[in-house]
């Protein structure tokens, strides 16, 4: 695998049967994240493995785990046939696929009945989800997808209950109005319009 040049991994459609499309997704794009460099790097080892090669890119970047990859607005077309043939698709991981057991294992019992490829990096091969072993390990892998994301959203519900109880905004106000707070750096007291900018609108 080393002497692989993974930019030859790329190309288009020749019909050899193992053009498939290279999925990516990020919840929050940070300027200081690397990670669709680190998933393109993936995505681009996990399709050398196999011997296929990336005819597309499905990039949901500002995308939810919590999106059914079928709703998706990259991935979503490809997975209702409005983007042209293709044999499977390539994941940077099953999490990149989505963090929902449901909707993650329907887009794999998809892929398997189409007989189309279904590969992740760090998974030897395709997915076979007709082995028992694989279809357990598949689910597993999105159960635990599932389970951080459910953490993660109870984490920021409880950020946002404490920054209320607090007086404290969570994000700035919508453009137009202002945060009025009585005593300088205490609660916020109140959100009313902002003088100049509440008259732009």
């Amino acid at each position: 695998m080393g002497d692989t040049d993974l930019n030859a991994i790329e190309r288009p459609d020749d019909g050899c049967g193992k053009c498939v499309l290279g999925v990516r997704r990020l919840s929050r794009v940070k300027l200081a994240t690397s990670s669709p460099e680190r998933q393109r790097e993936n995505v681009l080892t996990a399709a050398a493995s196999v011997g296929a090669h990336i005819i597309g890119w499905a990039d949901d970047w500002e995308v939810s785990g919590a999106t059914d990859p079928v709703t998706r607005p990259r991935l979503g077309p490809w997975l209702r046939d409005e983007r042209g043939p293709y044999e499977g698709m390539v994941a940077a991981a099953v999490d990149r696929l989505g963090r929902n057991v449901v909707d993650c294992l329907n887009t794999g019992y998809t892929m398997r009945d189409e007989k189309k490829m279904l590969v992740t990096y760090g998974h030897d091969g395709a997915w076979n989800l007709d082995d028992s072993a694989d279809e357990n390990r598949f689910t597993m892998e999105v159960w635990g997808a599932q389970m951080e994301l459910r953490a993660i959203q109870r984490r920021n519900r409880d950020v946002t209950v404490k920054t209320r109880a607090a007086g404290r905004p969570k994000g700035k106000p919508s453009y137009g109005f202002q945060c009025v707070r009585k005593v300088m750096g205490g609660k916020i007291d109140q959100v009313e319009l902002h003088p100049h900018a509440s008259e732009v609108l």
